[in-house]
């Protein structure tokens, strides 16, 4: 079983998955499984998802529902979730190489019997974090 699982709600976004789905596959861990939660999707995210799928790349759920939402995708998430940790990237956005790397070193070397989880910011590409 994997440690961690990218969850990614999307709507529309076929041409910003990409971006994702190659930081997804260039990460210097591979302990992780990506589901994407489509709220509706109009466009070709569910061919863009199967064909990634069918490549076999990195491990990939995809799961469509009537559009409701952003939380209600988050919520839907929940159901298909069965690692220790979990990370929410939106589907405009990407991970570092080694962003799964970092969050699993850091949250096995710290990690205590009452964790609930680890929080972190958001960097932008010249290095600034957001918050």
């Amino acid at each position: 079983m994997k440690s961690i699982t990218v969850f990614t709600p999307t709507f529309n976004r076929e041409k910003t998955l990409k971006r994702l789905y190659d930081s997804l596959c260039n990460q210097s861990s591979q302990d992780f499984k990506w589901i994407i939660i489509d709220d509706g999707s109009s466009d070709n995210t569910s061919t863009q998802a199967d064909k990634w799928i069918e490549e076999g790349k990195i491990e990939i759920q995809y799961h469509y529902q009537k559009n409701k939402g952003k939380l209600a995708a988050q919520i839907l998430a929940l159901d298909y979730i069965d690692t220790e940790l979990f990370t929410c990237i939106d589907s405009d956005d990407y991970m570092p190489e080694d962003g799964i790397h970092k969050i699993l070193k850091f949250w096995n070397a710290n990690k205590k019997s009452n964790s609930a989880g680890i929080i972190g910011l958001d960097a932008y590409e010249d290095g600034f974090c957001g918050g």
